[in-house]
């Protein structure tokens, strides 16, 4: 399943926890200036802004803005792959008990709803592992 957010896998994870105080009013600036870019989250913001301050627009795994009917389908799907990772962890807990192929089923819907909150953003799925363990379309 892809990570969630703007965050990266692996090699480029994104590690480093800043927090910044802010008075009433910069929170309020920074809140209108985030709205005016139509950014839906004020960190992700933040990290273009100074990237683009060093020099740095477009650092690899930037996730793309979202139309206003783009996020709401993407907040759905997102709340769905979270559902099906809970059925899939209460299936690992009582695993003698499950129906057979019920993990791999479960494991394919969670990979399947993960491509498409990665096409609603604008981003390539990933490569899905077809029934013989190759990816699919080979």
């Amino acid at each position: 399943m892809p990570a969630r957010g703007g965050r990266l896998t692996s090699a480029g994870r994104r590690d480093r926890r800043y927090s910044v105080n802010l008075s009433p009013e910069e929170e309020a600036a920074w809140q209108a200036a985030r709205e005016a870019t139509g950014r839906k989250e004020l960190g992700a913001w933040v990290r273009v802004v100074v990237n683009e301050a060093i020099g740095q627009p477009g650092l690899s795994g930037e996730v793309p803005m979202l139309p206003e009917v783009n996020h709401a389908v993407f907040m759905q799907l997102a709340a769905i792959g979270n559902n099906l990772n809970q059925i899939a962890h209460a299936t690992n807990i009582r695993e003698g008990e499950m129906p057979v192929g019920l993990v791999d089923r479960l494991e394919a819907a969670i990979e399947a709803v993960g491509n498409a909150a990665l096409v609603v953003r604008g981003m390539k799925p990933l490569d899905q592992a077809g029934p013989d363990g190759g990816a699919d379309g080979a």
